[in-house]
């Protein structure tokens, strides 16, 4: 009597054959998402914001470090942070206030704890601006003394210049919150 049915090796290879149709499958689909991931504007978007609040944490690092033994190179790292109207306010720092920095004896290091964009736009060109809310611990050594450490909040106005992202605007937040 004659087994009705398909044979065993028939079986095999017409599993064979659909795991090798389902990996091709596969196969063409990862690689069209991989291309498509490539030319993803949205990607491009997200790395210049990566990019924004990553300079824009060092900056405001910068412009909440201060050391006294060497006022004026803190006045040139605040002046290579910013851009605009807080660079020329800068630029016009008093020799006055760079001796009572000197005369204070204090080193003053911003560490940036937290921070986040709260505002991002690429705009066209290098014209992109951005909104960055940082939480600072500003931690101060006077010569001889126990540090002190205290907490402020900060918004920094972000602009993206030929030298990349600089503070063009710098503002303290009042703990109840933004006014």
């Amino acid at each position: 009597m004659a087994r009705r049915g398909v044979s065993r090796d028939a079986k095999l290879t017409a599993l064979a054959a659909t795991a090798v149709v389902a990996a091709a499958v596969f196969a063409v689909w990862a690689a069209l998402s991989w291309v498509s991931a490539l030319t993803d504007d949205g990607l491009s978007a997200a790395e210049v914001r990566d990019e924004a609040l990553r300079q824009g944490r060092e900056r405001v690092a910068e412009l909440t470090t201060m050391d006294h033994a060497d006022a004026e190179a803190g006045v040139r790292r605040w002046l290579s942070a910013t851009t605009g109207a807080l660079r020329a306010e800068l630029e016009r720092t008093d020799p006055a206030t760079l001796t009572a920095a000197e005369q204070a004896g204090t080193v003053t290091t911003g560490t940036v704890l937290h921070a986040a964009l709260s505002e991002f736009d690429t705009g066209p060109g290098e014209q992109g601006r951005a909104t960055l809310l940082a939480s600072v611990e500003i931690t101060s050594v006077r010569d001889g003394a126990e540090p002190r450490y205290t907490r402020n909040r900060y918004r920094a106005q972000l602009r993206h210049t030929g030298e990349g992202w600089k503070v063009e605007a710098f503002e303290t937040i009042p703990v109840g919150g933004a006014e």
